[in-house]
């Protein structure tokens, strides 16, 4: 079975400096997939975990970023 990570940006957070779409590109890169951008301009990103790891019960561990992950 597939094993996936997510994380999520906060895109009105960012410096003006940055531009979105550039940021999205460049975390794209990184194996990172786009899954959503929500009405409050939050962005939810997935990637593959390069090797499934053993089920231990507990809840992943929860990421945000505000760049790369």
């Amino acid at each position: 079975m597939l094993e996936w990570e997510y994380c999520m940006i906060h895109l009105s957070d960012l410096p003006r400096k940055i531009d979105e779409i550039d940021l999205l590109n460049d975390v794209g890169e990184g194996g990172w997939e786009l899954v959503a951008i929500t009405t409050n301009n939050i962005a939810y990103l997935k990637r593959q975990v390069a090797a499934p790891t053993a089920r231990s019960g507990r809840l992943p561990r929860r990421k945000t970023a505000g760049g790369t992950g």
